[in-house]
C-alpha cells in the first residue's frame, strides 16, 4: 500500500510540472494576448485550481504515508530506513509544500495582472 501512494504523490510532479512550465512560457512569450481579460482569467484559473488539485493530491499522500508509517512492523521500525520515515517531520513537509506552491501560485498571478 505504502508502494502505491507513494507512486501516487510522484505521479503528480510532472503534471504539476508541465502546467506550470506552460504558464511561464505563455507568460514569456504571449504578447499583446496577454492584455485580454479572458484570457488573463483563464490562465489564473488554471494556475489557481491546478495548483489546488495538486497540493490536495499530495497531500492525501502525505497523509496515507503518515498513516503507514503507524502500521509498520516492529522490524520495519527498527531498521534505519524505518527510524526515518517513523521520525520525518511530516507536518513541516505538508506546511512546506502549500508554502511553496503558493509562492509559485502568486509570482504567476502578479506576472499576469
Amino acid at each position: 500500500m505504502l508502494e502505491i501512494r507513494a507512486s501516487d504523490a510522484r505521479s503528480i510532479i510532472l503534471p504539476f510540472t508541465l502546467s506550470h512550465a506552460a504558464i511561464l512560457i505563455i507568460l514569456g512569450f504571449g504578447g499583446d494576448g496577454l492584455e485580454n481579460s479572458g484570457v488573463q482569467l483563464a490562465i489564473a484559473a488554471m494556475a489557481v485550481l491546478g495548483s489546488l488539485w495538486c497540493v490536495a493530491w499530495l497531500d492525501d499522500c502525505i497523509q496515507d504515508l503518515v498513516a503507514g508509517s503507524k502500521d509498520l512492523s516492529d522490524e520495519a521500525k527498527n531498521t534505519h530506513m524505518g527510524q526515518r520515515f517513523v521520525n520525518a517531520p511530516m507536518a513541516a513537509v505538508r506546511t512546506l509544500n502549500v508554502v511553496i506552491v503558493g509562492l509559485i501560485v502568486a509570482a504567476e498571478l502578479i506576472a499576469i495582472y
